[in-house]
């Protein structure tokens, strides 16, 4: 994907050991500009389902990515584009009954020529690392920090929402974080602090879902990582970024889970078996008793 050449990024995405699908999904995109350069980062955390889920996350997004690629990056643009976020969830929420409790969280980053711009509702986070300090740029719309219980979200029945946005300076040195519960209910705020702020923006997010996978993986686990090197960002450069839901050998990654096959399967495979074999022998006219006892 394209990317200002004043920035980096890490990406990296895994269902759990405990879900079965990954409701969570993110944006990572460069607005085709004729001058100038921006850069947005959007991650979202469904809810409703696996399916119900996933459907809002993606919805959200795509609705987020067509407001603010075509806006100029201020507060009302990344209001507008919750709004349309909203709408869409709402739409298609309300034209397939089995759906209609969808909703998501949002969280977005604008980044511009030295300024950024956030628009936040729910309870992922967006978080800052500046000099030695990790601030916490979003809050939590949730009842109890820690419990998924939103009082905030896209969706959920509603077609409107209530989000946070503000703009702010960036300057070169900073690091963004946007991450969903799935790794900062899990991980501790020191092991968060000193694993986000590994050099390699792609690294760093791979060891943060790792250690959420380390402690019990109980939700989805995404993070996107943005390293400002210059705040005025320059002409789009070509960068790869992983395309699977977990980078690396897939051994190293262990299967959520609600995904490996349940251990009745193989249970009842080996009784069948045993039967057949039994009745084989029956017909052949011996009696399997006394053929085992030889």
């Amino acid at each position: 994907m394209k990317v200002p050449a004043g920035l980096r990024v890490g990406v990296c995405s895994h269902t759990g050991l405990v879900r079965g699908g990954n409701e969570d999904d993110y944006l990572l995109a460069t607005p085709p500009r004729i001058a100038g350069a921006v850069f947005v980062a959007a991650i979202a955390d469904g809810m409703g389902g696996a399916a119900g889920g996933a459907e809002a996350s993606r919805t959200a997004l795509r609705a987020l990515a067509a407001a603010l690629l075509e806006g100029d990056g201020d507060v009302d643009c990344m209001r507008d584009g919750f709004k349309q976020a909203s709408a869409r969830v709402a739409e298609s929420a309300a034209a397939m009954p089995a759906l209609r409790d969808m909703g998501t969280t949002l969280t977005a980053l604008w980044l511009g020529d030295g300024f950024g711009v956030v628009g936040h509702i729910g309870d992922s986070r967006l978080y800052r690392l500046r000099g030695d300090s990790c601030e916490v740029m979003t809050v939590d719309h949730s009842l109890k920090e820690g419990e998924s219980v939103l009082t905030r979200c896209i969706g959920g029945g509603q077609s409107e929402c209530d989000l946070d946005s503000e703009r702010f300076e960036v300057t070169a040195g900073d690091r963004f974080v946007l991450c969903t519960d799935g790794v900062w209910n899990v991980v501790d705020v020191r092991a968060l602090a000193t694993l986000a702020a590994v050099r390699d923006p792609q690294r760093s997010a791979e060891r943060l879902v790792r250690a959420a996978l380390d402690g019990g993986g109980p939700d989805n686990a995404t993070v996107l990582i943005v390293d400002v090197v210059d705040p005025r960002l320059s002409e789009n450069i070509e960068l790869e970024l992983p395309r699977h839901e977990r980078p690396g050998a897939r051994a190293l990654w262990p299967i959520a889970g609600s995904l490996r096959a349940p251990i009745w399967l193989w249970l009842l495979l080996l009784v069948t078996l045993g039967f057949l074999v039994w009745s084989g022998l029956r017909l052949a006219g011996v009696q399997p008793v006394d053929w085992l006892t030889r």
